[in-house]
């Protein structure tokens, strides 16, 4: 069963990447699909997580590998999913890049950390990949999930603990849809972004009435 859910996210994140570069939100094309009774509907995003999908597959790849007969689906399935918190990494220097902020000087707010939205689990996350990508590009990473002791974070991640406060930074990006990150107070937090850019890494939020609020609003699988 995990290794069916990471072949059917892997097919959705690779539309992500996909329909962009054609000039399609991949959430049309979704929305399209969905009229059809039997199809099942999946979520791109920044990445999976836990101890169960990023890791149950390995094991099937193993035991074939062991008899001899090759996994070639399982295996593309989780290099995609694997390297989706790259190709956010890369999406968002881009987009930080275009919107003039300095190498070296771009601080990005991450909310959420947790792999799985209204739990404490950072067991196998995205984010830790997505933030070594971002450290790797010298974009400083900082943190808000109310559901993570600040003592899991790793070191090089500055950690937010009151979302009311945070101000200066020059992109949000939603990592995890928990609640207390993706019911945030849009309008004030935008006041305090010194530049008010987000990146929706789960495509839940209502991107057009936050963009009316004064934010520019990126998303996975959404054209630049």
């Amino acid at each position: 069963e995990n290794v069916q859910r990471d072949i059917n996210i892997a097919l959705v994140n690779e539309l992500a990447r996909i329909f962009p570069e054609l000039g399609v939100d991949v959430e049309d094309v979704l929305s399209a699909a969905a009229t059809k009774w039997n199809f099942h509907r999946y979520t791109p995003g920044v990445g999976v997580g836990g101890h169960c999908i990023p890791v149950d597959p390995y094991y099937m790849m193993q035991r074939a590998a062991d008899v001899g007969v090759p996994a070639e689906l399982i295996t593309a399935a989780r290099a995609v999913n694997r390297t989706m918190p790259l190709h956010v990494a890369t999406s968002i220097n881009e987009i930080l890049y275009k919107a003039g902020v300095p190498s070296g000087s771009a601080k990005l707010l991450m909310l959420g950390w947790s792999y799985k939205a209204e739990v404490g689990d950072p067991r196998e996350t995205p984010a830790e990949p997505l933030t070594e990508a971002l450290l790797s590009k010298d974009i400083a990473v900082f943190a808000y999930d109310p559901h993570i002791d600040s003592s899991q974070f790793p070191e090089e991640v500055t950690v937010v603990e009151d979302i009311t406060t945070a101000s200066g930074f020059d992109l949000a990006i939603l990592v995890t849809a928990h609640n207390s990150c993706v019911n945030i107070d849009w309008k004030e937090l935008g006041k305090r972004m010194r530049n008010p850019i987000l990146y929706d890494g789960r495509r839940v939020l209502d991107l057009d009435s936050i963009s009316k609020m004064g934010w520019q609003v990126y998303a996975v699988g959404k054209p630049h």
